[in-house]
């Protein structure tokens, strides 16, 4: 889908004040962030110790500055237990240490003198700001000036994306680079790349599996990978699953969802679950609204489905059908309906309508000017002699 007419030349101002804007929000961002009880989580895996009292003493004088006011209140049994017993604290990092690029780069950032806390959201915002700068790579092949800056403007602005860069979790960093790994395939056509920075994407979130899958697929339906490409690529995205699943010393799906929406495992290492498909159906049906509503998951098909109409690649249409089911196929696995899981969506279905509208704009432009170049000058011509009364 590359722009028809010649590239718009983006203007020096709109650049400057666009870039200004996101730098000053993402220093706002670490200024004014949103920390939840999984900041605690990622803290302790991030630190360079093996003794459960040593990482739950340092995890829990670190987040003493920032616990006031935040969603890190001790209001549960749940909670309670496992910030009084440094041992059922421990047993919770398999969690979160099965998101290790995250982990490593809150920890790199933290030797570089900042407090964990900070170090943590730090990287959302930076995430933010990346995010920002692929959007305007990205939209500036069919807008320029103060429309382009204002079309991504927007996009980033929207409360499911905004949302995301207040966290102190791997989301938007997921998402940044998923949107940079789709970029590539649908702008620069480097398939194979952008497939690569997919299976990276792994490393952030293991869930991120499933819309490497999807695309793959999609790319190998189209004939963009060759059999070779998707069967590596595939195999990547798997192993690199089993790997970090393996090393994290995870507890299993079973024991995933009990902790999510059944009240929590103090000591997960230590439980046996019985696990209940009645249970898995409520909490289907009791997410749904969730995800549909305030995930804004329905709005996004519909806003999807327009894109696909008004567009004219087949391979952007792929990539809009591809995020919308990587997150259904996500919610069936996972029904959590937070708008952190494959956000990318987000970015991908509003790029399509922007880019569709642009070019749908630029398609009845070029056939007015077409039909007005055709006509003839119909008020010369009714006053013009008939050549045989010359």
């Amino acid at each position: 889908m590359n722009a028809q007419t010649t590239k718009p030349k983006s203007s020096a101002l709109a650049g400057i004040a666009y870039f200004g804007f996101f730098l000053v929000l993402s220093a706002w961002i670490v200024l004014q962030p949103q920390y939840t009880w999984d900041l605690l989580g990622y803290i302790g895996s991030s630190i360079d110790s093996t003794d459960a009292k040593v990482i739950h003493k340092i995890v829990f004088d670190a987040i003493k500055p920032v616990s006031t006011g935040s969603e890190i209140q001790v209001d549960n049994p749940y909670r309670v237990d496992v910030a009084a017993n440094p041992y059922h604290f421990a047993e919770q990092l398999p969690f979160y240490s099965i998101k290790p690029v995250y982990v490593q780069l809150v920890k790199v950032v933290h030797h570089a003198g900042m407090p964990f806390p900070r170090a943590a959201i730090s990287i959302s915002a930076a995430s933010n700001f990346l995010l920002a700068t692929i959007l305007w790579l990205w939209l500036g092949s069919y807008l320029g000036g103060w429309s382009l800056a204002g079309a991504c403007s927007l996009i980033m602005l929207s409360p499911n994306i905004l949302a995301l860069a207040r966290w102190a979790t791997p989301d938007c960093l997921a998402t940044a680079v998923a949107a940079f790994g789709l970029y590539l395939v649908l702008e620069r056509k480097k398939y194979f790349w952008g497939c690569a920075l997919l299976v990276v994407n792994v490393w952030i979130r293991t869930d991120a599996l499933v819309l490497a899958g999807i695309v793959f697929a999609a790319l190998y339906l189209c004939r963009k990978v060759d059999a070779v490409e998707f069967a590596s690529l595939s195999i990547l995205a798997l192993a690199s699953y089993f790997t970090i699943s393996h090393f994290s010393g995870t507890y299993g799906w079973a024991a995933l969802f009990y902790n999510s929406f059944l009240g929590g495992l103090t000591a997960p290492g230590e439980a046996v679950l019985h696990f209940s498909r009645s249970a898995y159906i409520h909490q289907v049906v009791r997410g749904s609204f969730v995800w549909l509503i305030y995930g804004s998951f329905a709005l996004y098909v519909l806003l999807g489905a327009l894109a696909i109409w008004l567009g004219r690649s087949a391979l952007y249409a792929y990539m809009v059908v591809a995020v919308l089911s990587a997150r259904v196929v996500s919610y069936f696995l996972y029904p959590n309906g937070d708008q952190r899981y494959t956000a990318v969506l987000y970015i991908v279905v509003l790029v399509s309508l922007v880019i569709g509208v642009r070019q749908r704009a630029v398609a009845a432009s070029e056939r007015s000017l077409q039909s007005a170049t055709q006509q003839p000058d119909t008020l010369l011509s009714r006053f013009a002699l008939p050549s045989d009364a010359v």
